[in-house]
């Protein structure tokens, strides 16, 4: 701030206290920028405490504090912003974001709504109203909206690559795999560059085709399932990469002639194609899944010797959370103790497999006297499965761990948000790729009590077999 008269920078102090929470806001700004969202919060509080007539000031705190998970804050700063300012579009928009965050989804779609009503060619206010329709399920209506965005700017990518997931949650495998790779168009995704050329589904006779490894272990293992049918219709010579966790495990998988952990040199190749694009080259729908199951196995070296358990109990296998970095992590884990209650049966016996952040819930729950804590056992995948190969049944939130124990063929129930990933599809128990699986769902959004009661139901009825 400079005087006007003299030209001279002005002391803070002698600041008027808009000029002073303008100041502030201007360096809040900054830090939000550079990601430091805590800092931002700072000079945001302090810019609103001398200039509380800014209406951006609060918008923009709502937006750190969504960054880091702080929904309720996020949600008041949105209401003080449209306080200052009620007619703006992008406040609304935003809160509708929040409000999907918390569950609240038809409070969501109204907020969109607005956001619309107020600038109805926005078509960022459209996409995000598309994506709330979405994860209420109501596939359709999303579809319509994305439709109607990408006739008007065909070069939406995340509008194209969210059309994708929704075609494949809604069952629609033929269009949602034709647009997988709109992934490689977003700024998180790039993609992966070969001067070869990219297998599009043609014979391979003697050539090698290298298919690289992207996302996660579970992709990893859901997608592997289809690489005897390559093998088998199409020849040549198969290089598959997969994360060093999934070596051993890959190692007996049918069709594979040579198997490279991620980050190795690469081998001669001449043709290749990212894992996750096989289901759209091999046509995969609900109905045409190729590989049968089981098609991963134990090693045949398994050094885990479980005791059976007596004939009215189980030996039970099970995880409760995710890593929390999956964009879904908010709804996909849980508390351990939502399944502790499986224990009252006295013939159950929890088997933990929980790696990662949550690993230490067991001790800080009061769980490690009850529960069996095999996670310090586990190095790999192949121990998982070698472990796995030992329980009656397995009971995960969505986790590698439900891809593993249905490539497996075990019995395996998993335990779903309201709002799920693509490859669980909607309003169905089953899975068409696990053939093994049940799927407990929550019946609206947030309901974990409802879904766990038809879990512990479901586990009183086969105890009473």
């Amino acid at each position: 701030m400079t005087d006007t008269n003299t030209g001279a920078p002005k002391n803070f102090n002698d600041l008027s206290p808009q000029e002073k929470g303008e100041l502030l806001f201007l360096k809040a700004t900054q830090l939000h920028k550079e990601n430091k969202f805590e800092d931002a919060l700072k000079f945001y509080g302090n810019a609103v405490a001398y200039w509380p007539e800014q209406p951006d000031a609060y918008n923009n705190m709502a937006v750190a504090l969504r960054k880091l998970g702080k929904f309720e804050a996020a949600l008041v700063c949105y209401n003080r912003s449209l306080g200052f300012r009620p007619d703006h579009g992008g406040t609304y928009s935003n809160m509708g974001n929040v409000l999907n965050d918390l569950d609240r989804i038809q409070d969501a779609i109204k907020a969109h709504d607005k956001a619309i009503e107020l600038e109805p060619d926005n078509l960022l206010y459209l996409y995000n109203k598309a994506l709330v329709l979405r994860d209420a399920g109501k596939c359709k209506q999303a579809l319509t909206l994305f439709d109607k965005i990408l006739k008007i700017d065909p070069n939406y990518k995340d509008c194209r690559w969210d059309r994708a997931l929704t075609y494949l949650v809604n069952g629609d495998f033929k269009n949602g795999f034709a647009e997988y790779d709109a992934r490689w168009s977003l700024a998180k995704s790039p993609p992966r560059t070969f001067k070869q050329p990219r297998w599009e589904g043609d014979a391979l006779s003697q050539r090698r085709l290298f298919i690289h490894r992207e996302q996660g272990f579970g992709d990893a293992i859901q997608f592997v399932r289809l690489i005897p049918s390559i093998k088998k219709r199409y020849g040549g010579h198969i290089i598959l990469e997969c994360q060093p966790e999934l070596m051993r495990l890959f190692s007996n998988v049918d069709g594979i002639d040579q198997l490279i952990p991620f980050g190795s040199s690469l081998p001669e190749f001449d043709t290749w194609i990212p894992m996750m694009s096989l289901g759209h080259v091999l046509k995969v729908d609900e109905n045409n899944i190729p590989g049968e199951v089981p098609y991963l196995a134990p090693p045949p070296n398994n050094r885990f010797h479980v005791r059976p358990a007596p004939e009215d109990g189980l030996n039970i296998a099970f995880a409760w959370a995710g890593s929390k970095t999956h964009q879904n992590d908010r709804r996909r884990s849980v508390e351990i103790e939502r399944f502790l209650p499986l224990l009252n049966h006295k013939n159950v016996t929890l088997f933990s497999l929980q790696k990662g952040d949550r690993q230490n819930d067991i001790l800080t729950s009061g769980a490690k006297s009850i529960v069996v804590d095999a996670s310090a056992d586990i190095k790999d995948f192949a121990d998982s499965a070698g472990l796995l190969s030992q329980m009656d049944l397995v009971i995960t939130i969505d986790t590698s761990l439900a891809h593993l124990a249905g490539a497996l063929g075990k019995p395996v129930w998993l335990m779903l948000p309201y709002t799920p990933d693509w490859r669980w599809m909607l309003k169905r128990d089953d899975s068409p790729w696990y053939p093994s699986m049940h799927i407990f769902r929550q019946s609206k959004p947030g309901d974990w009590d409802g879904a766990f009661k038809k879990l512990y139901d479901a586990l009183d009825a086969q105890l009473a077999l």
